[in-house]
């Protein structure tokens, strides 16, 4: 756009240091509602555990969002898990590994309902490994 040759030198530098603030104005304001819209359309799960390794068990519950990992850990044993939900149902799909003493011995993948228990197990003998979980959606 040019500006009218009328206009003193001035008028148009105020005219376009105008413009550039509206512009920036306006990619600023803009910036949060993008990021507000994409944090809401990440859901977040409440994972509540039973873990029983050593003849112990203990209950950890994380707080995880949909995609990221999270990790627990009970003597050698340490579960790395990620929660994802399933397209067009109330379904979860919880995805991880199972170590023992750095050893992968399971690499489970599990689809269940939400608000309902599903349980994994491994190892025999003198060192089994169960955990019991239960995924909640978080508002």
């Amino acid at each position: 756009m040019q500006p009218h040759p009328a206009l003193s030198a001035t008028v148009r530098r105020l005219a376009e240091h105008c413009a550039a603030t509206l512009v920036i104005a306006g990619i600023i304001a803009g910036t949060p509602a993008v990021h507000a819209e994409q944090t809401a359309a990440t859901p977040s799960y409440a994972v509540a555990m039973t873990v029983a390794a050593h003849g112990e068990e203990s209950a950890p519950r994380v707080l995880a969002k949909a995609g990221e990992p999270f990790a627990v850990a009970s003597g050698a044993w340490r579960v790395e898990m990620t929660v994802r939900p399933v397209e067009a149902s109330d379904d979860v799909w919880v995805s991880g590994r199972i170590l023992k003493g750095g050893a992968v011995v399971g690499a489970p993948t599990l689809r269940t309902h939400l608000n309902e228990a599903a349980t994994v197990r491994v190892g025999a003998g003198d060192d089994p490994f169960t955990l019991s979980m239960i995924v909640v959606r978080q508002p």
